[in-house]
């Protein structure tokens, strides 16, 4: 392949093969959630073994793993049940983890699919918000995430290219946060994230088997370097329903607060 290209990728790109212990936690979390939904206790563990095909005790290592994490609540002679509030803390707004590793955590099998991949002229709505030095070509990449087969995410990714630099060679099936390393020898150390709602185009729709106007979640990410560089931007547009984000927010000591 030579420089200054997209590389060539498959349809679709798997998430890595897990080891027995992580495909066994996972099977769990996929009953846990589906528990969660049903407002219903977790079957129980003979139950899960023959479902998963493992032992007892596997079993209960994996839920002895979510009971330490507040997922599940276990007492001696009753049923297993989920704490639903616990569970929307796999998925948190204000902490960045690979969209991959975010479906894992809710029990589903990722896959991502790149829709395509090309160098274009920097938008010009997208300019003002990354690093001004670069060059007039970036590097944009569409990907299509699936959560089990259910289309989950449709992610438009802008990395820039530093000023006076060749365009390099990029492989799209690579994460954003590696690929904006490489070409900005920096990580991102931070990213500042708008949240909102956003009506389907007749592109996205299908995308996600949504209707065309339907309403979706929608993110606007910057990726920050510590030195302060914005190396990349992402639009992420997300399934309604198949995972919910939440964040943390601190309150005040009520003995801070003036009363009036």
């Amino acid at each position: 392949m030579t420089k200054g290209a997209i590389g060539s990728w498959s349809e679709r790109k798997p998430r890595a093969p897990l080891n027995d212990d992580e495909r066994i936690l996972s099977g769990v979390l996929r009953h846990v959630r589906e528990s969660a939904e049903a407002d219903a206790p977790l079957p129980g563990e003979h139950r899960l073994a023959e479902l998963l095909g493992c032992t007892r005790q596997q079993i209960r290592h994996a839920l002895t793993q979510l009971e330490s994490q507040g997922i599940v609540i276990r007492r001696q002679g009753a049923s297993t049940m989920v704490d639903p509030l616990a569970l929307r803390l796999s998925a948190r707004f204000d902490a960045r983890v690979e969209y991959g590793d975010v479906l894992a955590r809710m029990g589903y099998t990722p896959s991502v699919e790149v829709i395509s991949a090309s160098f274009e002229p920097m938008p010009e709505d997208i300019a003002p918000l990354l690093t001004p030095d670069v060059e007039p070509v970036t590097a944009r990449i569409v990907l299509r995430w699936f959560a089990d087969e259910r289309p989950a995410m449709i992610g438009t990714y802008t990395v820039p290219f530093p000023a006076g630099t060749e365009r390099p060679f990029i492989d799209p099936t690579r994460s954003v946060f590696e690929i904006a390393n490489d070409l900005w020898s920096e990580a991102i150390a931070w990213e500042v994230v708008t949240a909102g709602v956003t009506a389907l185009s007749e592109e996205q729709a299908p995308l996600l088997e949504q209707p065309v106007g339907g309403v979706a979640k929608m993110w606007q990410i910057v990726g920050v370097t510590l030195s302060g560089k914005r190396i990349y931007h992402a639009h992420e547009v997300h399934h309604p329903d198949l995972v919910t984000y939440s964040f943390v927010r601190t309150v005040k000591e009520p003995w801070n607060v003036t009363w009036r």
